[in-house]
């Protein structure tokens, strides 16, 4: 056994991830993605090549669960993405441009030291983050692949940042009045993600025939 895989076990033995164990989808092969951990495999959470220890568990979190969101959706038409199920609701197409613009948010957050988006992040994302009525209005008539390019544009960028930081950046870090650090803001955005593919499996199990 290399010292690397040794290395990985001890690690995920001292940290005592769960990794959803049976609370989520549970993916088999991903669609193809910059997301690998250190063996290759998306089902195995831990550290991963180029970044600190910690950071690279949580970027393994953020890729499998972007990554059972992806598939989840993978076989919707345009006309199921934009299904509303009442007036109330959002669209499927909706709630993964909002994932997308959550991640977006705790980028100006965290890497920006800002309080919310930044004004041009706003101008782009602020119709998906808030949904409701103009996102039922603004978000539809678009492919899958539109919202799994987003998705994936936005977590390119979270990568790169992160091989920027290291441990203890993740577990420092309160932004203004927030008592969060780094890591609590980041699995949020994992929780968010979790939080909405619930609602996608919902909305997709009474979609019309």
């Amino acid at each position: 056994m290399s010292n690397e895989n040794l290395n990985r076990r001890n690690f995920m033995g001292m940290v005592g991830l769960s990794a959803f164990a049976g609370s989520l989808f549970l993916p088999g092969q991903s669609i193809p993605s910059p997301a690998q951990t250190v063996d290759g495999n998306i089902n195995h959470i831990g550290p991963m090549p180029g970044y600190t220890p910690q950071i690279g568990t949580l970027i393994s979190m953020l890729d499998w669960i972007s990554d059972s969101v992806i598939r989840a959706t993978k076989n919707l038409t345009v006309a199921q993405l934009d299904h509303l199920h009442d007036k109330d609701s959002n669209s499927i197409g909706a709630l993964m441009l909002h994932v997308a613009a959550t991640e977006v948010i705790y980028q100006d957050i965290t890497f920006n030291s800002l309080n919310n988006f930044s004004k041009e992040n706003k101008d782009k994302w602020n119709v998906a983050m808030e949904l409701g009525p103009d996102a039922q209005t603004k978000i539809k008539g678009n492919k899958h692949e539109y919202y799994v390019e987003a998705i994936n544009a936005v977590r390119a960028k979270t990568k790169m940042e992160m091989k920027k930081k290291d441990d203890n950046w993740l577990l420092s870090g309160e932004t203004k009045d927030w008592d969060w650090n780094n890591y609590c803001k980041w699995f949020h955005v994992v929780e968010h993600f979790a939080n909405h593919r619930g609602q996608i499996t919902w909305y997709g199990k009474r979609l019309p025939k």
